[in-house]
């Protein structure tokens, strides 16, 4: 038994599929049993399918008595829970550090074997943004709470079909001149989705053995140096079959629509991905996966690497009308004469 939390996001549902397929069975966190359901669809999980071993918890990670029900003889967790947006700092240190924390305390009180914290590239660089010093002391956390019983996991840019959050620059990535935040010399990892959620799910098998232990590990697709925007660009030219220039924003121009964005929060208490602070982690130079990796530890390796990744996204988002038939065509066009 293996419980999860963040389950409806996007890497969440992911991860409960990649579970699954490994025979665990699953107690899955939620505060909308509904729209869970509805996001395990959206990739092909069917909750009530034949032989689909999966439970729902309701709660929420603030609610000390529901965490208690979800731990519960549960031999393993996988926490993917956590706030990449929200309108004011101490919503970001409330859920991403002190909810953390004493999940993974009572982890620790119940004898949970092992406690898979999904953390982020940003925890790197805590003094970027209150978002990355938030996930650096929630890792922190967990590893004083679990010690040797804990394993940190560091995803770079994730991308994949159905995420919200990435869908603008695949959009750019589709057009002949598309506008991106970021800077020339800017490198970068990536990571499909798929492969993230394999990853993950390989350091609850026994295999992974002891090197993993008490570890924060990166991940990766395995590119070496990870890419420029340069090298994104000209990937989806050979993906799509036509030019694709992408014009890097100045950060001026960025900064300016976050205090834009920042003051709009301010008055409506809405969260926005973009923010001042957010600005940083945005044009700070290096998000290059390094080791130790978990590739490095276990036997997973990636299996997707941007190009096939930009495929696989670009049909999803195509079969529900959010790109364009042309642009499909001449994908599978490019990739037929290739």
């Amino acid at each position: 038994m293996v419980a999860v939390t963040g389950g409806t996001g996007f890497i969440g549902r992911h991860v409960i599929a990649a579970l699954l397929k490994r025979g665990w069975w699953v107690r899955a966190f939620t505060r909308d049993e509904t729209r869970l359901r509805r996001a395990l669809a959206d990739i092909g999980v069917q909750a009530d399918g034949c032989c689909v071993k999966l439970d729902f918890t309701p709660g929420d990670l603030c609610d000390g008595d529901a965490c208690a029900r979800l731990l519960r003889e549960a031999d393993a967790v996988v926490h993917v829970a956590g706030l990449v947006k929200a309108a004011d700092a101490q919503a970001f240190m409330r859920v991403n550090t002190e909810a953390t924390a004493a999940l993974a305390a009572q982890a620790a009180q119940v004898g949970t074997a092992r406690f898979v914290h999904v953390s982020s590239l940003a925890a790197r660089e805590p003094q970027l943004s209150t978002y990355a010093r938030s996930k650096r002391s929630g890792e922190e956390a967990v590893l004083s709470a679990l010690g040797r019983r804990a394993v940190v996991v560091r995803p770079p840019a994730v991308y994949g079909p159905g995420d919200e959050a990435t869908f603008a620059l695949v959009k750019q990535l589709t057009r002949r001149h598309g506008f991106v935040p970021g800077r020339r010399d800017q490198r970068l990892s990536l990571i499909h989705v798929r492969d993230l959620a394999a990853g993950i799910a390989t350091l609850l098998e026994p295999q992974a053995g002891t090197d993993v232990e008490g570890a924060v590990l990166e991940i990766d697709d395995g590119r070496a140096g990870g890419y420029t925007w340069a090298d994104m660009a000209a990937q989806a030219a050979r993906t799509l079959g036509r030019d694709v220039r992408l014009h890097l924003l100045p950060r001026p121009v960025v900064k300016g629509a976050a205090a834009l964005a920042d003051g709009v929060s301010r008055l409506t208490g809405r969260a926005f991905m973009l923010s001042r602070e957010k600005v940083g982690e945005l044009y700070h130079p290096d998000w290059v996966a390094r080791s130790p990796k978990v590739q490095e530890h276990t036997d997973w390796a990636p299996r997707l690497k941007f190009a096939e990744g930009l495929r696989d996204t670009l049909a999803y988002w195509r079969q529900r009308g959010r790109i364009a038939d042309g642009v499909m065509q001449a994908s599978a066009g490019a990739k037929k004469e290739s």
